[in-house]
Parts: structure tokens; C-alpha cells; sequence
């Protein structure tokens, strides 16, 4: 094998172990919608609650929680069965940012926030900020769970 020949089949695994084969799905594994309209819509339809997190590209928690714990098979499972997943993108700063932080409280990233509508807003849905690893996802996750299951 040449030199090129090398380098190409080098950039080709490299490629296919970044997801760059054609693979459509997200590298967090979670299908995040992005508009906050559709996401409730959705969750009116669907009767599930809204997850949302609060994220930007520049924060190291955030691509870790992609990493490691929005990729994690049963963390997937539990927000396909039971969330409706909605990513608010706090990456550029700008009024509409500053807007979104404020209704929804958002005092440091990553932040989750999991709601029935109208409920997202402020203070009274079930929240967490900061790293979570996948048993401390699903325990968040649960306990919501539990919580609304009980009327609570």
C-alpha cells in the first residue's frame, strides 16, 4: 500500500468512526427538536412531557452529556418512550437567548427541564444544571416520572 493509498484508508476510518458514512442520527442519539412551538404541539398530541435542555457548543458539560450520557442505549430509550426531547441552543448570545433564559430560569448549562406545558416555564418543572452521568440521567428522568404518574 502507498503512502495515499494509506492516508485515504485512514480518512476513511477516522470518517466512518465520526459518523461521516451518511448516518443521519444526531451524536448525542437523541432526535432533539428545536422549536419550542413544535415540541409542545407534540406534546399536547402525544400526552408525553417536554424534556428540555438548555445547551451551546461551547460548553464542555453539554458535549459531554452528548457523549456519554444522551448516547448511552438506555437513556435513549427512556426519552423515546417517555419525553418529548427539546434542545434550546444558548450559543450566540442575543435578546432571544436572553429571552429563553429568562423563561425558563436558566442559570448555568447544561440544564434540564422536564414539564407538561404550561408548566416549562420559570421555576415549577422538575430541573437539574450541570453534568449528569447516565444512572443520574435516568434517576432525574424516573423521578419525574414517578412524580407525575402520582399527580404530585
Amino acid at each position: 500500500m502507498n503512502r495515499r493509498e494509506l492516508l485515504l484508508a485512514g480518512l476513511a476510518l477516522l470518517g466512518a468512526s465520526a459518523g461521516w458514512g451518511g448516518n443521519p442520527r444526531p451524536a448525542s442519539g437523541i432526535d432533539w427538536l428545536h422549536d419550542e412551538q413544535r415540541a409542545f404541539a407534540e406534546s399536547r398530541r402525544t400526552g408525553k412531557p417536554v424534556l428540555v435542555e438548555a445547551w451551546a457548543e461551547w460548553c464542555t458539560a453539554c458535549k459531554l452529556m452528548d457523549r456519554n450520557s444522551w448516547s448511552d442505549p438506555a437513556v435513549q430509550r427512556k426519552v423515546r418512550e417517555r419525553f418529548v426531547p427539546l434542545r434550546l441552543d444558548f450559543t450566540e448570545d442575543s435578546p432571544a437567548t436572553d429571552g429563553l433564559r429568562q423563561r425558563y430560569a436558566v442559570d448555568g448549562l447544561p440544564t434540564l427541564l422536564a414539564c407538561r406545558a404550561p408548566a416549562c416555564a420559570g421555576t415549577q418543572s422538575d430541573r437539574t444544571t450541570g453534568l449528569l452521568q447516565p444512572a443520574e440521567l435516568l434517576a432525574f428522568l424516573a423521578a419525574f416520572d414517578i412524580r407525575v404518574n402520582r399527580g404530585l
